[in-house]
């Protein structure tokens, strides 16, 4: 009898392994199909009648403009932003210029900026006088986050950049009632949304300019935006970015070996079973509070969009980052150059303490470093010491010093293109 016990547990164990690896292999056959790697082509109607429902940015007023986007994946219809600062709004001024409340511009009704000497080189003038655009910029937010940097889009366009960034679905001006505030279950869902904010992008900046020819197109990314923009690179190769600027992007989960590599691969399993279950919300406040106005920051935006707690997550959302972080981890293999920004600390710490005003309060700044090279070939690194999670939210100097090193290597990517096109 105890013998026929064994044989019967051990048939029930194999039988479910069986079917778990029968299941598994079902769930990566259709995560995989949400995109093929293969862009398709976006609809010349839908991107010219998002160009002309264009309006009046409501969250950061003139001269911001936004552009609703649907895209379809997997029969899911999912709704996004286009953000644009029209080419050439931004003045002359100095970009730390305060308001009368002793804040930086962003949120502010303080002028728009140009970019610091040294920050990049300044665009060219035309006969005219006016400045001439040398290429385009896509920035896509993090996690819990939407776009609010208006100093960033001033900078950009000082530079001689057409700036553009995407509030990703179920994100920002994106979110609506109802919706799962930042929920994803698969980094590739998102595709389709930025083949679109791509394709957006360039017929604006050729309306607005009237430039003839294709410009270079350079993807920015923070955070979890940071992660999403390497793998949407790796799956379009055929784009052939100008280059990509990573700013303290998700490579990896901030929590000790043993969770990082035994219990996130064990929940990101049990997820395609129960992707729906409901996990709360992780992490501390203390990152809004270094960089809320309210709090001990400078910068004001939407805390409905931007919350101090994360919003609530779900295990089918550990799978989606989890997945996207492996493909990585195997390496990528953009040819483009890239761009990894990080700062020079990590402190997550639950009780509030100075050194979140100058740490990563997010993720751990080791990791950053450890999987930048998996990003593609020609990839540099660089630290910037007193560096917030989102580098360009730190105090003026340290997020001077990380918009020179961004431009300054955009403009760098920008010559290598044009030298290897004589």
């Amino acid at each position: 009898m105890k013998k026929f016990r064994l044989v019967a547990l051990g048939l029930i164990f194999v039988a479910a392994v069986l079917f778990h690896i029968g299941f598994a292999n079902g769930v990566l056959k259709e995560e995989r199909t949400l995109d093929s790697g293969v862009k398709v082509p976006v609809s010349a109607h839908d991107v010219w009648q998002a160009y002309a429902g264009g309006i009046d940015d409501v969250a950061l007023g003139a001269p911001f403009r936004q552009y609703g986007m649907r895209t379809n994946v997997g029969g899911k219809e999912f709704r996004s932003t286009l953000v644009e600062f029209p080419f050439g709004s931004s003045v002359a001024v100095d970009s730390v210029e305060a308001d009368s409340a002793g804040n930086g511009s962003v949120g502010s009704d303080s002028a728009a900026t140009d970019v610091e000497e040294g920050a990049g080189a300044k665009p060219a003038q035309n006969a005219a006088g006016a400045k001439s655009v040398r290429g385009i910029i896509l920035y896509v937010h993090g996690y819990n986050d939407y776009f609010f940097q208006k100093e960033m889009a001033q900078k950009a366009d000082s530079a001689g950049y057409a700036f553009f960034a995407i509030d990703l679905h179920y994100c920002g001006r994106s979110f609506a009632p109802g919706d799962r505030r930042g929920d994803l279950r698969n980094m590739r869902e998102f595709f389709s949304e930025l083949d679109f904010a791509v394709e957006l992008a360039r017929v604006i900046t050729k309306e607005r300019t009237g430039h003839a020819h294709s410009l270079p197109l350079v993807l920015m990314g923070h955070s979890q935006g940071g992660l999403l923009v390497s793998f949407y690179a790796e799956s379009r190769p055929a784009e052939k970015f100008a280059a990509l600027v990573l700013n303290s992007p998700f490579f990896d989960f901030n929590f000790n070996w043993l969770v990082r590599n035994v219990a996130i691969p064990v929940i990101s399993e049990l997820a395609m079973y129960l992707p729906d279950f409901s996990i709360g919300s992780s992490g501390n406040p203390n990152y809004a509070y270094a960089i809320n106005r309210e709090r001990y920051g400078e910068w004001q935006y939407n805390t409905e969009w931007k919350s101090e707690e994360r919003p609530e997550q779900f295990l089918g959302w550990i799978r989606g980052v989890h997945r996207a972080q492996l493909e990585l981890h195997r390496g990528f293999h953009i040819n483009s150059p890239v761009l990894v920004l990080h700062g020079d600390c990590s402190d997550d710490d639950d009780e509030w303490s100075e050194n979140q005003m100058h740490c990563d309060g997010v993720l751990d700044v080791e990791h950053i470093e450890m999987w930048a090279p998996k990003v593609g070939t020609k990839v540099t690194t660089e630290t910037v010491a007193g560096g917030l999670h989102d580098l360009y939210l730190s105090r003026k100097d340290v997020r001077d010093e990380a918009y020179a090193k961004t431009f300054n290597f955009i403009d760098e990517s920008l010559r290598g293109l044009e030298r290897a096109a004589d």
